[in-house]
């Protein structure tokens, strides 16, 4: 079996790095009050844009493998993993995060993309 992959594996391309890596938020959310989230994300959305980021992925559908994550899934992403940690620790953004008490529980994570093959 291993000969059937073996020649993908030979010409496959040369590992190119062009600048730093992405960066990404990845969010696992469970909404608790629905109206006041919709606000909230309103007002988040608006700060990631300013802060340089891109939602990528606001899924209200997630199908689980395996694990127990929250229902809800979200990706925001920046052009490194240095602004999207800057991004997190902006002032404005943790305000913003300040009005998620009570509105939803989430785990977030910084993340470092591997999307830079050549």
């Amino acid at each position: 079996m291993e000969e059937e992959f073996q020649p993908s594996f030979t010409k496959s391309k040369a590992f190119v790095r062009e600048g730093p890596a992405k960066g990404y938020w990845v969010i696992s959310v469970r909404i608790i009050d629905d109206g006041r989230y919709f606000t909230y994300l309103e007002l988040a959305s608006d700060a990631i844009d300013r802060l340089g980021g891109r939602i990528v992925i606001r899924s209200p559908k997630v199908i689980v493998g395996s694990g127990s994550p929250k229902p809800r899934l979200v990706v925001v992403e920046f052009m490194s993993l240095a602004d999207a940690q800057a991004a997190f620790v902006d002032i404005a953004q943790q305000s913003a995060m300040l009005m998620y008490d009570g509105i939803a529980e989430y785990d977030l994570a910084i993340v470092e993309g591997y999307d830079d093959f050549g």
